[in-house]
C-alpha cells in the first residue's frame, strides 16, 4: 500500500489540513487540491518543514488538478458532491472515496459514482479535523460493504491519528449513527455586546461616506457541540438605537423616509446556512428583514477561533462584511444636490465584529 496516491480535495480546510498533516509521515504520495492556492502552498510548506521526506504536491482545483489518484478524501461543503463527481467520474475504476458526512447531508457520492468504492466516514463526536492531532485518537466510523476498502480506510485513518471502527453498510447501523447525531447537544452562544460592534456606511454625494451603527442589538448562535460549521445565527437590532453621530440625521433615519421605526422597530437577520470557503472563511447566507421586507443576503465571515477567557468562559468571534441595496428593502429616499449629484448612495456596506460566550448546553434534540 505504500505506493498508493491519496488526493485530498479541499486540503486547506479543517478536515483536509488535519489529514494532510497526519498522513505526511506515511509512505503515501499526497496530492493536495484546493481553490485557495495561497493557503494550500502554506500548508505544503508546513508539511515539508515538519516532514522533509514527505512526497507532497499541491494543485489548484480549477486549473491544474489531476484526479488520477487511488484514494480521494474530499473536504467539500454539502452540495458540492455533483461537481466533484463530474471531475473524478472518468477515473472511478476501483477508486476509493473516503467521504466525510455531516448530519445535514442528504446524498452521497456512492449514488453519483457507481464505479467507485465509496466509504462513508462518520464522527460521533462531531469534531473531525478540529484538532490536527488529538491527545487521544478520535473514533471515526467507516461504513462500507467492501472488506478491502474497509481495511484500506482503516489503515489511512490510523496513520492520520484516528481510531477506525468498521461498520457494515446497513440500515441498522445507519440508524444507530443517526440517533447519535440527532441526540447531540445543541450549544447556545450569546453575544457579548460590550466586545461587539455593528457598523454600516453609505455614500454621501458620491465623494465621501456616512457611517452609522446600532447601539442596541442582540444575537445568538446555536451549534452542534462546538462545531462552528453547524452554526445557526439570529440577529436583531433596535432601529431606535441607530447612531450616525448627528441627532438630526438619526431622527430622519427613523422616519418613513428610511427605516420607519414606528411601524418596524427591528432589523432582523436569520441564517439559512454557514458554508466553509477557506481555512477560516465562511459564507453566511440568510434572510434580512428591514421595514417588514425580507430578502436573501450573503455575508462574508472570517472566523476568529475558540478560546478561554481568564474566568474560564469559552468564547468565539467573527468578523462579517457584506453589501445590500437599500432600495431592495423599501428605503427609497432620494434627493439631488444643487449641482445635480445624488445625495445618498443606494449600496450600503455592512461591517461587524462580534464576540460570543458559550452558554450551558440546552436540551438535546429528540432522536
Amino acid at each position: 500500500m505504500s505506493n498508493r496516491t491519496i488526493a485530498i480535495i479541499g486540503a486547506s480546510g479543517k478536515i483536509g489540513s488535519a489529514f494532510s498533516k497526519g498522513l505526511a509521515k506515511s509512505n503515501y504520495r499526497l496530492l493536495l487540491f484546493d481553490y485557495d492556492t495561497k493557503n494550500l502552498k502554506l500548508l505544503a510548506e508546513e508539511i515539508k518543514r515538519s516532514s522533509p521526506s514527505a512526497d507532497v504536491e499541491y494543485m489548484n482545483c480549477a486549473t491544474e488538478a489531476s484526479w488520477e489518484a487511488d484514494i480521494i478524501i474530499p473536504d467539500i461543503p454539502a452540495g458540492g458532491e455533483k461537481e466533484l463527481a463530474k471531475k473524478i467520474e472518468p477515473f472511478t475504476n476501483r477508486k476509493i472515496v473516503m467521504r466525510f458526512l455531516s448530519a445535514n447531508e442528504t446524498e452521497t457520492l456512492q449514488s453519483l459514482l457507481p464505479g467507485a468504492s465509496v466509504a462513508k466516514i462518520f464522527n460521533p463526536a462531531g469534531a473531525v479535523g478540529l484538532n490536527d492531532f488529538p491527545s487521544e485518537p478520535a473514533e471515526l466510523q467507516i461504513m462500507t460493504d467492501d472488506v478491502e476498502t474497509g481495511e484500506i480506510c482503516s489503515e489511512i485513518l490510523r496513520v492520520a491519528g484516528y481510531h477506525p471502527v468498521i461498520l457494515k453498510n446497513s440500515y441498522n447501523n445507519l440508524n444507530i449513527y443517526q440517533s447519535k447525531i440527532n441526540t447531540m447537544e445543541t450549544t447556545k452562544w450569546s453575544i457579548d455586546a460590550i466586545h461587539s460592534e455593528i457598523h454600516f456606511k453609505v455614500r454621501h454625494l458620491l465623494v465621501s461616506w456616512v457611517t452609522g451603527s446600532f447601539k442596541n442589538f442582540d444575537a445568538t448562535v446555536e451549534t452542534e457541540g462546538e462545531d462552528i460549521s453547524t452554526a445557526k445565527v439570529r440577529f436583531t437590532a433596535d432601529i431606535n438605537s441607530i447612531s450616525t453621530n448627528n441627532d438630526q440625521r438619526d431622527a430622519h433615519l427613523k422616519t418613513n423616509d428610511f427605516f420607519d421605526a414606528e411601524n418596524h422597530p427591528q432589523l432582523i437577520f436569520q441564517s439559512d446556512s454557514f458554508e466553509k470557503t477557506g481555512v477560516e472563511n465562511y459564507k453566511l447566507k440568510g434572510t434580512l428583514t428591514i421595514r417588514g421586507i425580507s430578502k436573501k443576503i450573503i455575508l462574508n465571515v472570517e472566523y476568529g477561533g475558540i478560546t478561554k477567557d481568564p474566568w474560564g468562559n469559552t468564547r468565539t468571534g467573527f468578523s462579517l462584511t457584506g453589501k445590500i441595496n437599500r432600495k431592495d428593502f423599501g428605503v427609497n429616499f432620494s434627493m439631488v444636490s444643487e449641482t445635480g449629484g445624488i445625495l445618498l448612495g443606494e449600496d450600503v456596506n455592512i461591517n461587524a465584529n462580534v464576540e460570543f460566550v458559550k452558554q450551558v448546553a440546552v436540551a438535546a434534540k429528540a432522536a
